[in-house]
């Protein structure tokens, strides 16, 4: 049984993940679980600190791509959070891996471009790993909400 349970955006809780795509020509794909700060931002595959950007049908192919990856870590494919140090400057960064994916945690901040989070230590961005593993690898018929929005963005 799958743990995560599609729903329409406009139905999903407060404790949802969504997969959105900004509009746009070109965009981002982003994983956003609701109840948390955070939103989670596509990498390059050869480059793992740059976004990766796409055209708008790249995006929606990938989002669908990216929540199979996601079913399939919680069946126990691959998949993990792990923490990195800064490449520039101190702190700790999470990078979220599923699959082919690789994902930069970064703070929700409406109306300001995307930067990666920065926590003071490991105990502290491994205490915000622990709360993201709980939305992106639930256990099997935990009912985890699953939205997609690669055509109209807000909320």
């Amino acid at each position: 049984m799958s743990p995560f349970r599609c729903v329409e955006g406009h139905d999903a809780g407060p404790a949802a993940l969504g997969v959105l795509a900004p509009p746009g020509r070109r965009t981002f794909l982003i994983l956003r679980p609701r109840a948390l700060p955070w939103d989670l931002v596509l990498l390059q595959p050869a480059h793992p600190s740059v976004f990766h950007e796409m055209d708008r049908d790249e995006a929606a192919a990938a989002a669908r791509q990216l929540a199979a990856a996601l079913e399939a870590w919680a069946a126990g494919g691959p998949g993990r959070v792990e923490t990195a140090d800064a490449p520039q400057g101190p702190g700790v960064w999470l990078r979220v891996h599923a699959g082919p994916f690789s994902l930069l945690l970064c703070p929700r901040a409406p109306g300001r471009p995307y930067e990666a989070q920065r926590f003071a230590d490991g105990e502290a961005a491994r205490a915000a790993a622990d709360k993201l593993a709980r939305f992106l690898s639930p256990p099997p018929g935990a009912g985890q909400e699953l939205y997609f929005n690669t055509r109209h963005f807000g909320r």
